[in-house]
């Protein structure tokens, strides 16, 4: 006997109800659970080698990086020094031509002039330059040069010039100096 009617839906309903909300069960299982997952690897991927690009460029730059700080701990060439700046005192500007005509005499240098820039003073800053214009020769000029380097007040060489005159080779200097 073939049940028809309502009897016969019910079964069939009960029939599709299993597979139905297995279906379902899978498909929110696939929803929830497999692709949040998948998407997580596919970060965790790119982020890996992300971080393999950055280790290889960071052993190339290695060795690089260790040689300049070997580079550092070197001392520097003859005639370069590093020396602790120590301002000069206000009260002591006045003796600077004084202390130039001194280095160009134990330099075998004849000090045309030694001119401060007062210009160089606005603003507040605490330094001063000063040209300068020597004549004699270029290598005992060096030794000028040598001096004037070691000397702890001096914070820069701006600019030198060397003219060639009927007088002989003249060198104008550019020095800035701190002040306080």
């Amino acid at each position: 006997m073939n049940p028809t009617g309502p009897e016969a839906r019910t079964s069939i309903l009960g029939k599709l109800a299993l597979p139905t909300i297995f279906a379902l069960v899978l498909v929110a299982l696939v929803l929830f659970g497999v692709l949040p997952a998948y998407w997580d690897i596919d970060k965790a991927r790119a982020s890996i080698e992300e971080l393999q690009a950055d280790l290889q460029q960071q052993k190339t730059l290695l060795p690089i990086y260790l040689s300049l700080q070997q580079g550092k701990k070197k001392s520097l060439p003859e005639g370069i020094s590093v020396n602790e700046l120590q301002p000069l005192k206000i009260e002591d500007l006045a003796e600077l031509p004084d202390v130039f005509e001194t280095l160009a005499r134990e330099s075998e240098v004849e000090l045309v002039s030694a001119t401060p820039q007062v210009r160089s003073l606005q603003d507040d800053r605490e330094m001063l330059r000063i040209d300068a214009r020597m004549r004699g020769e270029f290598l005992t000029f060096k030794s000028l040069l040598h001096r004037l380097n070691n000397m702890q007040f001096v914070d820069s060489f701006e600019s030198l010039t060397i003219d060639v005159t009927n007088l002989g080779q003249e060198m104008s200097l550019s020095v800035w100096l701190a002040i306080q």
